[in-house]
């Protein structure tokens, strides 16, 4: 995509259409000692109906763990060099346990996970016929190329978008 940056440091860009114009201030890139997002944790009521959703879409579950210790079971599914982590407790936090204490507690939300597909239309036609529903209105343009957003209600809870690059 073309993009020019200006003085201010304002980068513009043409949207699909040509008749408008997004803006977004150009960012300074520090170094940090972050090498790459390891796992995305999602609190699922539902474990195994979660797991078999998810796998409805194409990811493969490669490995359960019971922590007994923090009662939880977790599923991982990779995602090129990220794993989903799909995580159910099966007991209340212990008093003891702070950690279990602030996952449970956390006000704080996923908003939504988002995959990078090849084919916009295609992979949505794949998740349709796994259950999920497409949101009106989509697709559509997005900030990084065309996407669509399926309704969490019929992707185990979470709101997926799909976007091709």
């Amino acid at each position: 995509m073309p993009a020019d940056f200006n003085q201010a440091g304002l980068m513009m860009e043409a949207a699909s259409t040509g008749k408008a114009s997004r803006r977004s201030r150009k960012l300074e890139v520090q170094e940090i000692m972050l090498k790459k997002i390891r796992h995305i944790g999602v609190i699922v009521e539902d474990f195994e109906q979660a797991i078999e959703k998810f796998k409805g879409f194409g990811l493969a579950c490669t490995e359960v763990v019971e922590v007994k210790e923090v009662g939880a079971k977790i599923a991982f599914m990779p995602v090129g060099d990220t794993l989903l982590e799909l995580i159910c407790h099966t007991r209340p936090a212990t008093e003891e346990d702070k950690v279990g204490q602030l996952v449970r507690n956390q006000t704080g939300s996923l908003n939504h996970l988002c995959f990078e597909v090849d084919d916009l239309e295609a992979s949505i036609q794949d998740f349709q016929r796994n259950g999920a529903k497409l949101v009106e209105g989509c697709p559509k343009r997005g900030a990084h190329g065309r996407i669509a957003f399926l309704y969490p209600e019929t992707t185990a809870g979470v709101l997926i978008e799909l976007c091709e690059v």
